[in-house]
């Protein structure tokens, strides 16, 4: 082999294995058999607040703030929210939110970023939201 061939060799390998490696990720998290929960991402600019999940299926759970997994299936998920009024005002009135639960249907192999959406100019449409799915 020549000193030309080698690098071409090397490039093409390396070209296989950046092209394998996410498929590989991939393949992994659908044996891992759960769902990634994602629920501290902001988007200020959105109403979308971040939220710490204290109960799943309405048993208390101590999941990591970043980031948990989740069995697939129908669960319900409710925590605690710091309401994020950098660029959505707060309105006047009642100081104390409820947080309802959220409910929804979890894949394995996904990823599923949850938010509090408090866009709304009444509080009562305020809610836990499931704002984007990978």
């Amino acid at each position: 082999m020549s000193m030309n061939e080698f690098p071409r060799s090397a490039f093409r390998a390396l070209l296989l294995l950046s092209l394998a490696l996410p498929f590989s990720i991939a393949q992994a998290n659908d044996r891992d058999g759960k769902a990634r929960i994602i629920t501290q991402v902001a988007k200020p600019a959105e109403c979308l607040s971040r939220v710490a999940i204290q109960q799943i299926d309405g048993k208390e759970k101590f999941v990591s703030p970043q980031a948990f997994e989740l069995s697939p299936g129908r669960h319900s998920l409710s925590g605690s929210v710091a309401v994020d009024t950098t660029f959505c005002k707060v309105v006047r009135g009642r100081q104390d939110v409820r947080v309802a639960p959220l409910e929804a249907d979890f894949e394995a192999g996904k990823t599923y970023w949850i938010g509090y959406d408090h866009s709304s100019k009444n509080r009562e449409d305020w809610k836990l939201v499931i704002w984007k799915v990978e």
